[in-house]
């Protein structure tokens, strides 16, 4: 699974957009349609309080609609972060 997120819903072309931006900047994401699973439909929900769609998300960090500069910046800032192996810390415990 990827660790970026697209919610859509068919018919809306800001999420034909957003797929498409994403794919041309090689951005490896999971497209997720809220209109054909109900727990892709809660957690579309939860994220975004059922603004609208696209939503872009990364763990709780979104970004709802689209818009090339948003996207940019989000996942720029989704470079820099810094992933924990939990594994890696345990073993330095022991």
């Amino acid at each position: 699974m990827a660790d970026i997120r697209l919610f859509t819903k068919p018919g809306c072309s800001y999420c034909v957009d957003a797929k498409e931006w994403l794919q041309k900047n090689g951005c490896p994401f999971e497209a997720l349609e809220i209109t054909r699973d109900v727990q892709v439909l809660r957690e579309w929900r939860e994220l975004s309080g059922g603004v609208g769609v696209p939503v872009l998300a990364r763990g709780k960090d979104l970004v709802i609609g689209f818009s090339p500069e948003r996207y940019s910046d989000f996942l720029t800032s989704c470079r820099h972060t810094t992933r924990v192996d939990v594994s890696e810390i345990e073993a330095q415990m022991r």
